[in-house]
This record gives structure tokens, sequence and C-alpha cells, in this order.
């Protein structure tokens, strides 16, 4: 028996993992073979899969006697993993199926493999399905539909975008710049592309010359910052993880209080802020509880707010077969909780800053709207996205009767 190439029997683990609640980039983390090919190999495979398991299944089902979500969580993982190698690698079918077979056997599904063979060598003589909407459940396609431009992209592995600590710092080499969002230039921000090896990596970044961070979530921050109207506003980042926001307020000089639940994730933004040398104070609330045990005479309050992500898709592609119909209505019930406390914070004449990294209309405009003794004195919106950046919604509120 030939052995198991590690980089597909890593994959194809991790997407077992996937359906059962994990994150993929999480579990690639940890789960990734550590030598540099077969790493590449199960990071690409596992995301490429995700992002075109939809015109995977379209493929796979006329070829299979069951419905493909019948089938045990190994043997679907092991057919979707040799249908994507088919139609996306430079390799022989035979041998593309031969792997596919081996990898079930070494993680238990042996006895499937027959079938693994079979469809697969059927596989190799379908074409692949051309219509990106096929790679979104109907629900989201029925809401996406008129976004062709943005559904076409979700098929592909976005770029690494990334922020300087200076405005005047020195791009990455291979970086690209400034990053768009909204169809704008954001300052301070550039691109990189994915297969240049791991960020960690890469000149500056241990050093904190940069972080990583999503165009439009650069352009939240930047609004939250500019809301302020004066040169070092105090601001509360109320959902502050994994800390982007606050490092571009510190960075152009903003007191900077930084708030969230997990201290995980707390963790993170302390990280951050120590990686790049910016001042960050960290402070742990459960926002549904009330009111945190902080002043409330901040210039600004940005709540970027815990939300179904459908924003996100390109770089978080399992999100789209997690969410249910019904999901951003139950999660605005959240964020206007949410909200409502973290508003409690803003100073006299203030202003209240409510982002999500969702398109939908329930979590954005339906949530800043409705909250009582605050308007929508700004918005902005990156949904559908122009290029590379996630879709974003964000509205700056003033009090009732403020300016």
């Amino acid at each position: 028996m030939p052995p198991t190439n590690p980089g597909r029997r890593a994959a194809l683990l991790v997407l077992v993992a996937v359906e059962e609640g994990g994150h993929a980039e999480d579990l690639l983390a940890g789960a990734a073979p550590t030598d540099p090919r077969d790493r590449g190999l199960c990071w690409h495979l596992v995301l490429g899969v995700l992002r075109r398991q939809g015109a995977i299944d379209h493929l796979l089902q006329p070829l299979l006697k069951q419905p493909i979500a019948r089938l045990d969580p190994p043997v679907r993982a092991a057919l979707r993993l040799g249908t994507f190698e088919l139609h996306h690698a430079r390799s022989p079918a035979y041998a593309v199926v031969s792997e596919a077979v081996e990898a079930a056997r070494s993680v238990g599904a042996g006895r499937a493999s027959g079938l693994v063979n079979a469809v697969l060598r059927r596989a190799a003589d379908q074409p692949f399905p051309a219509d990106p909407a096929l790679d979104l459940p109907p629900w989201l396609r029925a809401r996406f539909g008129g976004w062709g431009a943005w559904l076409a992209t979700l098929s592909q592995p976005p770029p690494i975008a990334g922020v300087l600590r200076a405005a005047d710092g020195e791009l990455p080499p291979g970086a690209t710049g400034p990053a768009q969002a909204g169809g704008e230039a954001v300052p301070g921000t550039f691109t990189l592309t994915a297969s240049d090896g791991p960020v960690g990596d890469r000149p500056g970044f241990a050093d904190g010359a940069w972080w990583v961070m999503d165009p439009s979530a650069v352009r939240v921050a930047d609004l939250a910052f500019e809301a302020a109207d004066r040169p070092k506003p105090r601001v509360l980042d109320a959902c502050a993880a994994p800390g982007g926001k606050s490092l571009r307020l510190a960075s152009r000089g903003a007191e900077v209080v930084a708030v969230d639940l997990v201290p995980e994730r707390l963790a993170r933004v302390s990280e951050g802020a120590g990686r790049t040398g910016l001042s960050v104070q960290v402070h742990r609330h459960d926002w549904l509880l009330g009111a945190a045990k902080l002043p409330r005479d901040f210039d600004v309050v940005l709540v970027d707010a815990p939300c179904t992500g459908l924003g996100t898709l390109r770089r978080h592609p399992e999100i789209r077969w997690r969410r249910l119909a019904s999901d951003p209505m139950a999660m605005a019930i959240r964020q206007a909780m949410i909200l409502e406390n973290a508003a409690l914070h803003v100073a006299p004449g203030g202003a209240l800053v409510y982002a999500v990294c969702s398109p939908m209309v329930e979590e954005g405009p339906e949530v800043a709207e409705a909250l009582a003794g605050w308007t929508v004195r700004h918005r902005w919106s990156a949904a559908p996205p122009q290029g590379d950046e996630d879709a974003f919604q964000c509205f700056v509120l003033r009090r009732d009767g403020e300016g």
C-alpha cells in the first residue's frame, strides 16, 4: 500500500472537523503538516473545497445512489477533495483518485474505498460547473442574486491585506498599495499575494511594522477616528478582538480602551499591541449584561458587533454552509442589546459608531436606525465589495438634539 500524502490526509481530517463546527483557519493552523509543500497543499485543498463545495456536490450527486449528505463524513470529504483536485490541479486523474482512496483508508474509511474509486473515476470525466451561485446555499443565492461580480470572487483566494504602523512606513517586499475599500484607496494599507509563505515570516511583521487587516475594517476604524473630530480622541473599541481596529486607532493617536468578552481573544489584542509597540488598554466585559465598569465620557464608542460574518465569505468560506435564513434577524436582537449598552459610554457630544462585517440589512441599517435616542448622521458601505475587501456596513450616530 503506498504511503498516504500527509497534506491530503490532514486536509480530509480538517474538512471533517469543519463539519463538526470547527473553524477552518484555526484547524489548519494546528493540523496542517510542517513540511512547507505538504502544508501548502493542505491549506489549498481545504479552502478550495469549502469555496467550491456547492459546485462539487452538484457534480457528485448524480454519480451517487444516495444523497451526499447521508454519506459518512470521511467518505464525503474524500469525494469532495478528490473532485476538487481532479478539476483544479495538474496531477493526472489516476494519481488523484489513488491519493483520495488512500487518504480515506488512512482515516478508517477503507470500507468505502471502492465507492470513492468508482465515483471519482466518473467525476474526472464530468465538466466542472461554472455557475458561482452554486457555491451558496439557496437562501443566500436569493439574497445575493444581483451581486454577480462579487459572487465570482468567492471561489478565489483573497490577497492578504495589511496596515502599516506608520503612515510613511516601508511596504513589505512584493506588496502593492494602497488597498481599496468601497472603491476608494485606504491610506497606509497594502496587499500581498497569499503564495509568498506564512505571514509571520515576512519582513516587518514580527518587528511590528505592520499587521494583517481587511481594508474595509481599516475604513471603519478611520470613520470612528474622524467622528471624534479631534487629534487625540478617547475611543472605546467595544468589540475589539482580534484588535486590528484598536491598533489602527492607536497608530493615529487615539487613546484606546479595547473590550471583549473572551480572555483568549483579549490576549490577541494585547499581543498585537505588544508586537507593534502601540498603547491599548484591555478590559473584559459582556455587553449583554449592561454597561461596563468604565467611564462614560468617551469621545467615540466603536461597536463592530458580532454578526453572521456573511461579508467575509471569501476569507471564511465555511460560514456560508453554516448560516440559516433566520440568523441575520436573530443576530440583530443581540446586536441591538450590545449597541444600546455600549452607547451608555459616549460622552455628551460624542459619537457612536456601529459596524458589521455583514451585508445583511437586518444587521445593518435596521439595527442602527432603531436605537432609541440616536440618529444616524453618516453611513458607509462596502456591500457588495467592489474589489478584494470584505462586505462591511458602518453607521455614525449622534444623540438626538446633538450635532
